[in-house]
């Protein structure tokens, strides 16, 4: 749920489904932003959810061991992501709206071609509920360019990881990852081709 003006079409009525239906996995640098802006420790935000190795998971904690992705919590009562503010009935909005993770802040768009549309099947109605016409679509394929050069830092990182892991012998905890998620430098915000963002599962709806 982004109910910025670049899409207010479809989120001026926003009851926050996509935040509360959707597993979201973040990268490396949405856990450092939201940590920084938010002033939190990654373990009140995010879990770790074990993944498989053909579905592109990412971290391990022990040589050989079982791999797992980064994803938002989601609290328990509401459903809902644990930055959804709930402000009135049917209505909600994002708490950490200026440093959300990245593949939120393109929702619900995607590039096809090189083009920016909406994609399609998404938990907020079709395309008929975003206005192409008013929304920032600049702004919107330099976020996308933007979450692939994030993804391609994120799966560099990952590797690095794992090879320590692997190296070390010894199994390491959930809190050694965010140390070393928190202790990376950012880098550069390159705008190369990283990993599609098409291809990453940033969103799966909720069983």
């Amino acid at each position: 749920m982004t109910g910025g003006g670049a899409n207010l079409a479809g989120c001026a009525d926003c009851e926050g489904r996509c935040c509360r239906e959707y597993n979201v996995a973040v990268t490396v640098a949405d856990v450092r932003r939201l940590a920084s802006g938010m002033a939190l420790h990654p373990r009140e935000f995010v879990y770790l959810k074990e993944g498989k190795e053909e579905d592109n998971s990412d971290f391990r904690f022990r040589p050989g061991g079982p791999l797992y992705d980064l994803h938002l919590l989601h609290r328990p009562v509401t459903k809902g992501c644990v930055f959804l503010m709930e402000i009135a009935p049917g209505k909600a909005r994002c708490g950490a709206y200026v440093h959300r993770p990245m593949v939120c802040a393109t929702f619900p768009t995607a590039l096809d071609q090189g083009s920016v549309g909406i994609r399609e099947k998404t938990l907020c109605g079709g395309p008929d509920s975003w206005n192409l016409a008013a929304m920032d679509l600049v702004a919107y394929r330099r976020d996308i360019m933007r979450n692939r050069a994030a993804w391609r830092e994120h799966l560099d990182l990952v590797e690095r990881w794992n090879a320590e892991v692997d190296a070390g012998g010894r199994a390491r905890t959930h809190e050694d990852l965010y140390e070393f998620i928190l202790a990376t430098d950012p880098g550069k915000d390159a705008t190369g081709p990283g990993k599609d963002t098409e291809a990453v599962p940033a969103e799966t709806a909720s069983s």
